[in-house]
């Protein structure tokens, strides 16, 4: 990869096009089994910035185990559509885990949470509120409110699945206080350990700050990237997939935007020439946003694991060509409700409501009649 950067005015172009074409010159040619080298120019004028960037991917599709169908993926209504207001939902053959916190009768979760009355998950660490404010609750009388009001927190709750899966979708209602200011990370993750292996860091177990190895996890999350101090861009944050794979780059996991941008950059070409880039997506504060993320594991020995998300029903981002696993026992078998702060500022809180855990597409809840 090859990345060069600069900015000048108008009467330095035609320049800085001879060195553009000297370093496409300089690319030793694609190899049949890596497709899909890519080239972005972006340019403005008044004072120009060119960004080259010439990717030929680490690996695609056809590099292990030749080039996998990529099937089109739903859209709209699924398994959902069948249940008004998720009532019975939990009953359809495909649906794992539902829970619209309708049971609790008290005001918090309780981190000895299994007994609990009203408690489906496993496990519930830090502060996790029972809401019961009409405003703040999107079906039902009840639903949870997290609260950052301590520094360098995480809060949150996970639910472990026995068996594991290879394939599995995750959909939740999540809204954003009006004032929200970004956070570390928000909304849902489903993660895949083997045995022994924890999320919770500073273990000898964890799988936080831990390179995957193919054995040992791999974990994907529903992210907002925060925005920094200098950015122009409002909260919370471009909706994106926070991936801990394989072939990441250092021991935190990449990033991946639907416009095809991946920080860490030095792997912008993973995704490969199947991806198909989409505009980046930003929550709107103070309103209910249907989220629903997948992830299917690759086949041992092959890159065809993909993984994706939908807003209100509508697919946003497809990221194909990823290693997260080289054995078939490594499966989903954890999902987890979180939200992390390691800077606190004023109206970090969020809400949940009406999570869904299912083996197909679920979808919006209907919309009431």
């Amino acid at each position: 990869m090859t990345v060069v950067c600069a900015t000048a005015c108008r009467f330095a172009f035609p320049a800085l096009l001879t060195l553009l074409a000297f370093l496409a010159a300089e690319q030793p040619p694609t190899p049949p089994a890596r497709r899909g080298s890519h080239v972005a120019l972006v340019a403005c004028t008044c004072g120009i910035s060119v960004v080259l960037a010439l990717l030929s991917p680490l690996s695609s599709s056809t590099a292990l185990g030749g080039a996998p169908p990529y099937p089109p993926l739903p859209e709209g209504d699924g398994l959902a559509a069948k249940y008004p207001g998720d009532r019975g939902i939990e009953q359809d053959p495909a649906v794992v885990f539902a829970d619209g916190f309708e049971g609790f009768e008290d005001d918090a979760v309780a981190t000895d949470a299994r007994q609990q009355k009203g408690m489906k998950w496993d496990q519930a660490w830090h502060t996790v509120r029972i809401t019961r404010e009409p405003a703040n609750v999107h079906s039902g009388k009840q639903a949870v409110e997290i609260r950052h009001e301590q520094p360098i927190m995480s809060h949150g709750m996970g639910k472990t699945f026995k068996e594991g899966f290879d394939t599995l979708y995750v959909r939740y209602y999540m809204k954003l206080h009006k004032e929200f200011p970004g956070c570390h990370h928000i909304g849902m993750n489903m993660w895949a350990g083997a045995p022994g292996v924890v999320m919770r860091s500073g273990t000898a177990t964890s799988a936080t700050g831990v390179r995957p190895n193919g054995q040992n996890h791999f974990v994907v999350s529903l992210d907002a990237a925060q925005p920094s101090r200098r950015s122009a861009e409002r909260p919370p944050g471009r909706s994106n997939i926070y991936c801990y794979h394989m072939d990441q780059v250092g021991v935190y996991g990449d990033q991946f935007f639907p416009s095809g941008e991946v920080r860490p950059v030095e792997n912008a070409g993973l995704i490969g020439a199947d991806f198909v880039p989409r505009p980046d997506f930003i929550a709107a504060l103070d309103r209910w946003y249907c989220y629903e993320f997948m992830v299917k594991a690759n086949t041992p020995g092959k890159r065809d694991g993909r993984v994706a998300f939908w807003v209100d029903g509508v697919l946003k981002g497809d990221f194909p060509n990823l290693r997260l696993r080289s054995v078939d026992t490594l499966k989903v078998n954890n999902v987890y409700l979180s939200s992390y702060s390691s800077r606190l500022l004023p109206n970090q809180t969020l809400w949940y409501d009406d999570i869904v855990v299912a083996t197909s597409y679920i979808g919006p809840q209907p919309a009431a009649k």
